[in-house]
């Protein structure tokens, strides 16, 4: 099944679920032919005299992660009167789609996202779009911040996609199997890491159960929730990129999940600006999930029926939901709350 990218159109950046899954050992390992390149990442380098083209494998089309980023910097760095920079100041590298790798990546085609807040790196990004193969789009934005909206009294913090398309996935896995979970990056706060979270959730007693995953983001714990076998999955997100990331995992997941058909809700009755309206209903072979967008201190969790809320702030944020335990235990007084 093809899906169009939300975000720039095109039939190539979103993958299935089960397509990556299928090459996800051996998308970044090198071939027999492939040939190696680790550079000093905080000293300056010299890179005059370097073709990059000569690290790039002949066979399958790879080429090791510091080279891309080397050559990123040479076309950044060209012009004489441009400061010298060292490759780890170049930016944050992003795998598309993100799967664990056991030795440093070889990347191919669009394999690449690039966040940086190097303006030289920024001014440079159509160049870069158009000279490294391997790089699918340039993202300004500091990575040190919270990428999306903290909570609705918050202003949201986003990134600018300079050049190219900002789809990209990461691969989360527990006990129960693996999905993708795809996110518009520029607006989408990085996980790089989210094993723990998920032998957390994988040891809570899902199965059967009324799960609400209250701060959703694109949908990862409550989609796994699902894949546990909850009975029913309830995601909500305040801020918008979020649901509409959750939205499309449901269809790229679609063959993982089960899901037998998704129903896009009508947006036109909504109540008070925050409270949270149903934006879709999918139905799974044991059961439902349903995807909110609003304020999760609006959502009503009485009617929810929950036995199970996760809360997923973001670092440093745990304090904004903390008063809502209260009125959870109020209303569902054999809920379980968890915090991840």
């Amino acid at each position: 099944m093809s899906i169009r990218c939300p975000n720039c159109g095109s039939f190539s950046c979103v993958i299935s679920a089960e397509r990556v899954l299928d090459i996800a050992s051996t998308l970044y390992t090198k071939c027999r032919a492939c040939c190696d390149l680790t550079l000093l990442k905080t000293s300056k380098i010299d890179l005059s005299g370097m073709d990059f083209g000569d690290f790039r494998c002949t066979e399958c089309g790879r080429s090791p992660l510091d080279a891309v980023m080397a050559h990123v910097l040479a076309i950044s760095t060209a012009h004489k009167e441009r400061p010298a920079l060292s490759l780890r100041e170049v930016g944050t590298p992003l795998l598309s789609p993100g799967v664990p790798t056991n030795a440093p990546p070889h990347i191919g085609y669009h394999n690449l996202l690039l966040l940086t807040n190097q303006m030289l790196i920024a001014d440079a990004s159509d160049e870069i779009l158009r000279e490294v193969p391997e790089v699918a789009g340039v993202i300004f934005g500091d990575a040190k911040r919270v990428i999306g909206l903290a909570h609705t009294s918050a202003r949201p913090y986003t990134c600018r996609l300079l050049a190219g398309c900002d789809t990209r996935a990461d691969m989360i896995a527990s006990a129960y199997g693996e999905l993708l979970i795809y996110k518009s990056q520029s607006k989408i706060h990085i996980e790089h890491n989210n094993t723990a979270k998920m032998g957390k959730l994988g040891a809570l007693p899902i199965a059967g159960r009324v799960v609400l995953d209250g701060l959703a983001g694109p949908g990862s714990l409550g989609l796994m929730s699902s894949l546990m076998g909850a009975q029913k999955v309830i995601l909500n997100d305040a801020w918008l990129p979020a649901v509409e990331n959750a939205f499309l995992n449901l269809r790229v997941n679609r063959e993982m999940l089960g899901i037998r058909k998704i129903e896009r809700a009508s947006m036109t009755n909504r109540g008070s600006r925050n409270t949270p309206q149903l934006f879709c209903t999918a139905t799974t072979k044991h059961g439902i999930i349903e995807l909110f967008h609003g304020d999760f201190h609006a959502f009503n969790i009485r009617d929810s029926e929950a036995e199970i809320v996760l809360l997923d702030p973001f670092p440093g944020e745990e304090r904004q939901f903390r008063a809502i335990d209260e009125e959870v235990r109020k209303n569902n007084p054999k809920a379980d709350i968890i915090y991840f």
